[in-house]
């Protein structure tokens, strides 16, 4: 019985013993991003006039976007609960429309004598985006070859949009949930959600033979749904180490032998026979009385 509850009790650690184990890791990701609807501020300058003319409209576009794809890789180091990694990805998706404000088509309308429509805006038909962070996570094991984490960190945006490109801080917070597949190689789920700091985009494009050129000020934000695999380099010789078998109990040490008590208050064992008792001391001789 005893022998029993070792082993099961070996198994349980097995078991319970995680596969992300202190020291360096790699992974790559893939999945699903899906952008936030992205309000651009508009510098409008009117080229085919003298001198040209220049306004400003706040949030004069807005531009939605489709579901698009993700990928990503990643290599860093485990302490405790914390880990340090760098991250390098790429999204992109599908532009779904774009839609101006009525005073930014309406001054268009006025200047080139016909109706402006959104589609008179030159527009590109994709954003893409490649980016570097380093992050800084929270990790944690919750036994039976499950684990979670929790973070976020700091890096550099290249943005792609409508022909022009630009750079800016981006910023990023995370949520995953893993589960060892073996000692060393964990497959998991991640939330990412990505932020840059304003980007501008340049363009040109005419309306009815009015030529003009505008500069987009617009942040990117996108949610990511990734699908993660992240090989641990220490998992083999961190794993938890199954405890060894106790060696079996010594045995009982042998009962003492009976023993009886003589009537001399010597003790001795059950099995032996008392002493003889001594003989009785022999009587005192008799005085004779003297004669006359």
């Amino acid at each position: 019985m005893r022998r029993t509850l070792l082993a099961a009790a070996a198994a349980a650690g097995a078991l319970a013993s995680p596969a992300f184990a202190d020291g360096p890791y790699v992974g790559i990701e893939g999945g699903a991003t899906l952008p936030r609807s992205t309000d651009l501020d508009i510098i409008l300058n009117n080229t085919s006039v003298t001198p040209n003319t220049s306004v400003t409209y706040s949030d004069g576009e807005r531009i939605k976007y489709k579901t698009g794809w993700n990928v990503d890789a990643l290599a860093g180091y485990k302490l405790g609960l914390f880990r340090l990694e760098v991250q390098g990805g790429y999204q992109r998706a599908p532009v779904k429309s774009l839609t101006a404000s009525s005073a930014l088509l309406g001054d268009i309308s006025t200047a080139s004598g016909t109706t402006a429509t959104a589609a008179n805006l030159a527009v590109g038909n994709r954003v893409g985006v490649t980016y570097v962070l380093a992050n800084a996570l929270l990790d944690s094991d919750f036994g039976g070859g499950f684990g979670g984490y929790l973070g976020g960190g700091a890096g550099r945006a290249w943005v792609s949009y409508s022909g022009d490109k630009d750079n800016a801080w981006a910023f990023d917070g995370e949520a995953g949930l893993r589960y060892a597949l073996t000692p060393n190689l964990d497959a998991g789920v991640k939330y990412q959600y990505l932020h840059t700091a304003k980007l501008d985009f340049n363009d040109a494009f005419s309306v009815n033979g009015v030529n003009y050129t505008s500069k987009a000020s617009g942040n990117y934000n996108s949610h990511n749904i990734l699908a993660s695999l992240v090989y641990n380099f220490n998992g083999r010789q961190n794993e938890a180490a199954v405890p060894a078998a106790a060696p079996p109990p010594p045995p009982p040490p042998p009962a003492p032998p009976a023993t009886q008590t003589c009537p001399d208050g010597s003790v001795i064992e059950a099995t032996s026979t008392c002493p003889a008792p001594p003989p009785p001391p022999p009587p005192p001789p008799t005085q004779r009385g003297e004669r006359g």
